[in-house]
């Protein structure tokens, strides 16, 4: 039914049917299909001309912004394993630490310089240079070199940095200015910095800063050996400075016809615009005309092509005859081409549904003729190698192999194909685009016969590198973690429920007084009782392990190998399976024998000298108690004798003997007050009368108390204590503590010097009074002596001989009893700076006050 219905729709059209067409007619159709093929050409020429140029333009810039942003993502990675290695280092060697970071950090080469600030005891602030690029890698125009210094740090706390984790960007540091690094294509740089905190338990260990150019974190060339791009300008959104600007010369004809693309993205805390502007080259101008010149061309075919229909039109006339008779003939043909066409159809969809079926296998399935001539590649071809297929076709399969595989694959090839070998697999290398060789697995199959009876030989290949790679990695790991057991300094060990040890390192053996691990695992057939001497204690120990799981620092006596106890520290943990059974217990052992005895021994001292010092200051107590009595006795009666309230005294000389009697018993009185205090202190019976008052309000008093003495020597105060707490304590101790502090820069400072007082609030809320003057200075010696009870410092300024070394000790005693501290930071022929330390649990804010500038 289908196929006489296929016939009579090829019957042939009648003759009279066929002459219907007329010449005008037909020249009208072959005019508009000529304007219409003519307008869609040039419209899609102009369009596919014009998305192909933006598609360069967008190319070139996001290529540009893809080094850009993992050029930045490289500098952030590297920012956060500098801080987190710094944060995991348990070393308080610095130098190591450093030299450990500039082993194992990569990419430090993008940075000009890493600076790692931190704390080294409060207020002393300290840095060490992680990295720095040589002077002769640098353009000397675009180098900044970041010497961190007290405004510096203060800046840094100022702008928070401390207060969170979070990677700062900071582009306007002094001297990181906006300089010429090339002139062409002119380029224009400024540094800048990432700042990142180090945190370790909710406190600082400091910052890291790590100073870089965008010159440095992606491949300039990309932009630079573009002609298309006349401008590339990154700019900082957050602070509004540009960070990197290239600027092309480019000729006025073509800057009207730029084209801008511009995005941004996150480096750190800020926001960076990267503005790309592209100049249409030539070629691209001339391109662009293209589609004008096939609308002239098309125009003047279409012209053409109606005159020739006219002519032509008369000639069909005589030809539609004989075509009438051809055309029967072809409707029998039509009928048989028909046929074949759906026969092709069928065999068509066969074809491409296998060849889906094998380009879906991620294998490579390839076949080749007996000479090893490469016949079918399938789709995996070009993912595995990176060449195309067509490309790879008619090459022989062995001359892409590794040069020293080539001839033992052949070898094999060969075999097969002569039957005297089976299908097989074998390991070896192929040849990939980029020049390099990547490990595969070559499989040989079978052989077929083609449609044209040829023979061809069917394999596959197995891209293996990504496996060969993690066994290595697997291999390798496996040698560095044996290593580092083999070579650790404390002991390893596994050791089973039973007590029976599964492994050891040699320091394991070493401790345990062992020639060796082999030794040790032969001779110990249960450690609890031959290293573990108390069983019932280590049974006690193994439950409170499996209720938590692991024990760290527990301190326990082991026996060695000839049976003496030596003391040991333990770090041990459950070792379980996935049904969660105990397997073995993992651990480490140290010897700490040495120190244990020291620990004995620095007790046993310690509770003597606890025992001496505690007798001496019931002794000290006693006697000053015993001296007061008398001492009062003496300046009473001094004093009524001084002011003649009995009578007169009769010589002028005698008046002058009491009056110094009274000072004598009064300076007396008050080395005996301060014994006391000192005494109490130590006895722990000192309490405090505490109350709420304003730090200014008691430097003030001090200040105008001292002030007739000030002018004696001609010294100029400098008063820039600006931020004035108020503070809960004892308000007549700490003014004791200030005037000790601030009449002793006054007696240690030379004619025509300068004292200092400064005050801030650290980031904890603490608050620190400094008293900084220009006198003669200490060496840690004499700063050590000053601190001790009747501890004086000779010196040419002050020899009157009064005072007997006790205002610093006392001072310290006080600032003690409140929680806080005394730092004295000294060098001689310079000065000394002396500061006080209040915690922020006594810190007041809401009276803050500022005393102002003083100058005498």
């Amino acid at each position: 039914m289908k196929r006489t219905k296929d016939k009579r729709h090829n019957r042939p059209p009648k003759k009279s049917k066929s002459l219907w067409l007329n010449s005008g007619l037909a020249q009208a159709m072959v005019l508009m299909n000529g304007i219409i093929i003519t307008i869609t050409a040039f419209l899609v020429f102009s369009y596919f001309i014009k998305g192909m140029s933006v598609e360069q333009y967008k190319r070139t810039s996001q290529d540009a912004g893809r080094a850009l942003v993992e050029g930045v993502s490289s500098l952030e990675n590297t920012m956060r394993l500098v801080t987190s290695i710094i944060l995991l280092s348990e070393s308080d060697d610095k130098d190591a630490l450093v030299l450990q970071l500039r082993r194992n950090v990569p990419d430090l080469s993008r940075f000009d310089q890493i600076i790692w600030i931190f704390e080294e005891s409060p207020g002393d602030w300290q840095y060490e240079t992680i990295f720095e690029t040589t002077q002769s890698s640098l353009t000397k125009a675009a180098k900044y070199r970041l010497v961190p210094d007290q405004r510096f740090i203060m800046r840094l706390i100022n702008d928070g940095v401390f207060k969170d984790q979070t990677l700062h960007l900071i582009s306007d540091f002094k001297g990181m200015d906006y300089v010429q690094e090339k002139t062409e294509p002119l380029t224009m740089v400024r540094s800048f910095a990432l700042v990142k905190t180090v945190k370790a338990n909710q406190s600082s260990r400091g910052v890291v800063i790590g100073v870089s150019r965008a010159g440095m974190i992606f491949d300039q060339n990309i932009v630079a050996e573009n002609s298309a791009v006349s401008r590339l300008t990154i700019r900082d959104l957050d602070s509004g400075n540009r960070i990197y600007h290239m600027n092309r010369d480019i000729r006025d004809e073509h800057k009207a016809e730029e084209i801008t693309q511009n995005y941004s993205f996150f480096v750190g805390d800020s926001k960076w615009q990267v503005l790309l502007e592209f100049t249409k080259e030539k070629n691209t101008i001339l391109l662009e005309k293209a589609p004008y010149i096939i609308l002239f061309f098309g125009s003047i075919l279409t012209a053409v092509g109606t005159l020739f229909i006219r002519n032509n039109h008369r000639q069909a006339t005589k030809l539609a005859s004989v075509n009438f008779a051809l055309e029967q003939k072809n409707c029998e043909l039509l009928s048989e081409v028909s046929e074949r066409e759906r026969l092709n159809s069928a065999l068509a969809v066969a074809e491409k549904d296998n060849r889906a079926i094998i380009d879906s296998v991620r294998d490579v399935i390839f076949e080749t003729d007996m000479d090893g001539i490469v016949l079918f590649l399938s789709a995996a071809w070009h993912q595995v190698t990176g060449f195309e297929i067509e490309r790879s076709k008619g090459s022989n399969l062995f001359s892409i192999l590794y040069p020293d595989d080539q001839d033992k694959q052949r070898h094999d090839y060969d075999l097969f194909i002569k039957g005297q070998k089976q299908s097989y697999n074998s390991f070896t290398r192929i040849r990939i685009s980029d020049g390099t060789f990547r490990a595969i697995e070559l499989s040989i199959s079978m052989i077929r016969r083609d449609e044209n009876n040829n023979l061809r030989v069917v394999g596959t290949i197995t891209d293996v590198e990504e496996r060969r790679r993690a066994e290595r990695a697997l291999a390798e790991a496996e040698k560095k973690y044996r290593m580092i057991v083999e070579n650790a300094a404390g002991g390893l060990y596994q050791l089973t429920p039973e007590g029976i040890y599964l492994s050891a390192n040699p320091a394991m053996a070493h401790i345990l007084e062992y020639n060796s691990p082999v030794d040790m695992l032969r001779l110990i057939k249960n450690a609890y009782g031959l290293v573990y001497p108390d069983k019932e204690e280590r049974v006690k120990f193994m439950e409170t392990l499996k209720a938590q799981g692991q024990i760290f620092g527990y301190e326990i006596e082991v026996l060695t190998k000839d049976g003496h106890k030596i003391w040991v520290r333990e770090n041990i943990r459950l070792v379980k399976d996935e049904q969660n059974n105990i397997l073995y217990y993992e651990g480490s052992m140290e010897d700490i024998t040495q120190r244990k005895e020291a620990d004995i021994a620095l007790l046993e001292a310690k509770m003597h000298s606890d025992m001496a010092n505690r007798a001496k200051t019931e002794f000290i107590a006693n006697m000053s108690h015993e001296l007061r009595t008398p001492l009062n006795a003496i300046i009473g009666f001094s004093d009524i004798m001084k002011n003649e309230v009995m009578g007169p005294l009769g010589q002028e000389m005698y008046k002058e003997y009491v009056t110094d009697i009274h000072s004598s018993g009064e300076g007396l009185l008050k080395i005996i007050n301060e014994i006391l205090d000192i005494s109490k202190i130590e006895a722990g019976d000192r309490e405090l009368n505490e109350s709420e008052f304003s730090v200014s309000d008691v430097l003030g008093s001090c200040l105008d108390l001292y002030d007739s003495r000030l002018q004696e020597k001609d010294i100029i105060l400098m008063n820039e204590a600006k931020i004035m707490p108020n503070i809960l304590g004892e308000e007549l101790s700490i003014k004791q503590v200030i005037s000790n502090i601030y009449t002793n820069a006054i007696k240690y400072t030379p004619k025509d010097g300068r004292i200092t007082l400064f005050s801030n609030s650290d980031i904890d809320g603490s608050f620190r009074l400094s008293i900084t003057d220009t006198g003669i200075g200490m060496s840690e010696r004499e700063i050590r002596k000053a601190l001790s009870p009747f501890g004086q410092i000779d010196n040419a300024l002050d020899r009157s001989g009064t005072g007997v070394g006790l205002g610093l000790p006392l001072a310290q005693a006080i600032m003690g009893i409140h929680g806080g501290r005394i730092e004295i930071l000294s060098e001689k022929s310079i000065g000394t700076t002396v500061t006080l330390f209040f915690p922020s649990e006594r810190v007041i804010n809401k009276n803050s006050k500022t005393i102002g500038y003083v100058e005498v």
